[in-house]
């Protein structure tokens, strides 16, 4: 599954800038995630470092990154819908970064921060993904029926 259309091959120069940061910059794998996180560059530049950090580096893609005003744990996937970062949402989406399906809190979450912000970008990518998973439908019926908290 590849949300953006994105062609494979753009995926090497980001492999290699994020070894450069670790190996002769020693950051930390999680430090360089936060700031792709916060990144308001280009949606493949922001893709491919995820997917890179999360599988070459072995950054987890459902830890904490922050708590909100009521203390819950706010999950890199509803950060990047929060930050309007389509790159990153799309990658986290790919690999499965969030618990449940699409009918589950974690990703209905995200879907509602999507619609309330009213980002066409990022609720076009959660419902393609929804769509490549068979369960569109399903989808948006749960995102219509849903209350936003």
């Amino acid at each position: 599954m590849n949300l953006l259309n994105l062609d494979i091959q753009g995926r090497e120069p980001f492999a290699k800038i994020v070894q450069t940061l670790i190996q002769k910059h020693r950051l930390d794998p999680n430090e360089i995630f936060m700031n792709v996180l916060e990144s308001q560059e280009a949606p493949e530049m922001n893709y491919w470092m995820t997917k890179v950090l999360v599988q070459e580096h072995f950054v987890s893609p459902q830890q904490e990154v922050a708590r909100d005003a009521e203390g819950e744990p706010v999950k890199p996937l509803q950060a990047a819908c929060l930050l309007q970062n389509v790159g990153m949402v799309a990658a986290l989406l790919e690999m499965n970064a969030f618990q449940g399906g699409v009918t589950d809190k974690d990703f209905q979450l995200a879907a509602r921060i999507a619609s309330k912000q009213e980002d066409q970008a990022l609720l076009g990518v959660i419902m393609r993904y929804a769509q490549e998973v068979g369960n569109l439908e399903t989808f948006m019926r749960e995102l219509q029926g849903a209350q936003l908290q």
